[in-house]
């Protein structure tokens, strides 16, 4: 009942229309009661010997009550279409808010969850297993109600009719009913499983197409098609264990309503024999017998539909249910930055995996205005601490401050705005270049876009490109090169204009030409703002004021790059073996 008050809730705000397609509902299936009498009262007609004038009168009467027919089942068409189209309406209004639920969950997710995450996976749930969500509404709850409305009022009707008859035709309900009760939770697993092995060849997927130069420069073409072969077999077995157990169970289904239809009709046979029943009432019995058993085949599928909607409703709201995702609850204050701002790590140690920290008791202090870099070996946990800043991560314990204030007191999204973010890997949306700086800021104008660029060094090159800022970028970036890519990431820094700058690497993958370019933009981008940068090449290491060297998440060294130079630690050793 839980999950299906939370699959519910998301159609909550079309109340209306979930009221007026019950509504629907409830007319058509009365409708439905009166569909099989106009038929009855001719054949009853017909069966009678009729002469003279009353054949004239007989004619009229049939035309008319065909005439009745005729309108009961259009109407009844008519209610059944609108319904159904209020339901698919409603039921996809539904899928809507629950792919944006969805969505924005991705959007703030961590980074420590999404490490521990396959992209494919989360691809697969936000896509196709939000589709659940509709087919239970419109198949779990207006099917199921629809069909069990049905079975209650023919069973009235019929029971009113002949009851020893309407005793044979629910001698099959048990029996349907054990039926579903044994399959049930065997198809509810086994479409979880089936949804779980789809879901990891959409990520063998998507992995394969990020890696595709590194796939094909290492020529493992056929290594890769192994294991996709291989997680393909594996998610073919469990959608054919999946549907093996459907098929079984709908067969034992149809033997159980065979079994209800033998008796019925040797039942209705011997009735008519002894003369209980017209043929007309017959035919209305046999009409209502077939609407009872309708609901029935339609509940006997909705068991297996719902069992593998279920188990996707289940795999998203997995997702929806990790409110806090490993992050603290979002502060309420907004940062009062001045041009700049000063920061302080307290104590600082962090984990990605319980018992194996990155960060241990790391303390120290940026003062406003002031640029340090962050170096120190591989695995040291430099961009680790620097995405505590922006509380992509969060400390595990001790605390970072901002102006005297702990981050987490602060909105996160004021304290993301008031901070620029530069990567080692620029990261450009597949628009066009105006519209990847500008995303450093909202509705900026073409003259601040254009003037961003320039301070990054990357009017003239754009200026080149065939349709100049208009120039699509398309996914990878692939037609600009490396130092083309980071001066976009740094036009769009500049847009920001934020007063905290964080720099991860920015000029490692870089030549001497595009490095001299970048650090000449770097310089008037770092003007003013405080500035954190993990770096290992010494031209922009002097760039900076002070130093923190990391070795094994601790802090070994601070000071400037001329103290640390005197000391014979890691920095001169660094400095020495690079020139």
């Amino acid at each position: 009942m839980r999950q299906w008050r939370q699959i519910l809730g998301f159609f909550r705000a079309d109340w209306v229309h979930v009221a007026a397609a019950f509504g629907l509902l409830l007319v058509s299936t009365a409708v439905a009661l009166f569909k099989p009498w106009p038929l009855a009262w001719v054949v009853d007609r017909l069966t009678q010997p009729a002469a003279g004038p009353e054949v004239g009168s007989g004619v009229r009467a049939v035309v008319k009550w065909a005439s009745v027919l005729v309108a009961v089942h259009g109407l009844h068409a008519l209610l059944g279409a609108a319904q159904q189209a209020l339901v698919i309406h409603t039921g996809l209004r539904g899928l809507a808010r629950v792919r944006r639920a969805v969505f924005g969950w991705l959007l703030g997710i961590s980074l420590r969850r999404l490490q521990g995450a396959q992209a494919g996976d989360l691809i697969y749930r936000a896509t196709w297993d939000t589709h659940a969500f509709q087919t239970l509404f419109q198949q779990g709850l207006f099917t199921f109600v629809g069909a069990s409305l049905m079975l209650v009022t023919m069973t009235v009707v019929m029971w009113r009719f002949n009851p020893p008859l309407t005793l044979v035709a629910l001698a099959t309900v048990p029996g349907l009913l054990l039926v579903m009760k044994f399959f049930g939770p065997r198809m509810n697993q086994r479409a979880g499983l089936a949804q779980a092995a789809d879901a990891g060849v959409a990520a063998l997927v998507q992995q394969a197409v990020a890696n595709l130069p590194l796939i094909q420069g290492f020529t493992r073409e056929r290594t890769e098609a192994a294991r996709f072969e291989s997680e393909v077999d594996g998610a073919l077995g469990a959608r054919w264990r999946q549907h093996r157990a459907e098929v079984v169970y709908l067969a034992v289904v149809a033997v159980v309503f065979a079994i209800g239809t033998a008796g019925i009709v040797a039942m209705g046979a011997r009735e008519v024999l002894a003369g209980n029943l017209t043929v007309g009432h017959l035919l209305v019995f046999l009409a209502y017998l077939a609407q009872l058993y309708e609901p029935l085949n339609q509940l006997s599928h909705v068991g297996s539909t719902v069992a593998n909607a279920r188990a996707g409703a289940q795999r998203v709201l997995e997702l929806l249910r990790e409110d806090d995702r490993e992050i603290p609850p979002a502060g309420s204050v907004p940062p009062p930055f001045p041009s700049a701002a000063t920061l302080e790590f307290d104590s600082v140690s962090f984990a990605y995996t319980a018992g194996q920290p990155v960060l241990r008791e790391v303390s120290f202090q940026l003062a406003a205005g002031e640029a340090i870099a962050l170096i120190g070996p591989s695995g040291a946990g430099k961009t680790t601490l620097l995405q505590m800043i922006p509380r992509f991560l969060e400390p595990d314990t001790g605390s970072l401050r901002l102006n005297g204030r702990k981050l987490s007191e602060y909105s996160r999204r004021a304290l993301r705005e008031n901070v620029a973010l530069v990567l080692q890997e620029s990261l450009l949306l597949p628009t066009t270049i105006a519209e990847n700086i500008g995303y450093g800021r909202d509705h900026a104008t073409r003259a601040e876009i254009e003037a961003a660029a320039q301070a990054a060094n990357a009017h003239d090159f754009i200026q080149r490109l065939p349709q100049g800022y208009d120039t699509l970028v398309g996914d990878g970036a692939a037609r600009l090169s490396v130092g083309e890519k980071q001066r976009l990431s740094l036009a769009r820094a500049f847009l920001k204009d934020a007063p905290i700058l964080l720099l991860d690497e920015p000029t490692s993958a870089l030549d001497t030409e595009s490095e001299a370019l970048v650090l000449a933009s770097l310089r008037r981008l770092m003007q003013g703002r405080t500035t954190l940068m993990v770096a290992h090449r010494l031209a922009t290491i002097r760039a900076v004021d002070r130093v923190v060297v990391l070795n094994e998440g601790r802090v070994v060294e601070v000071g400037t790059p001329i103290q640390l130079q005197t000391q014979g630690g890691y920095f001169a050793r660094l400095n020495h073996a690079r020139g």
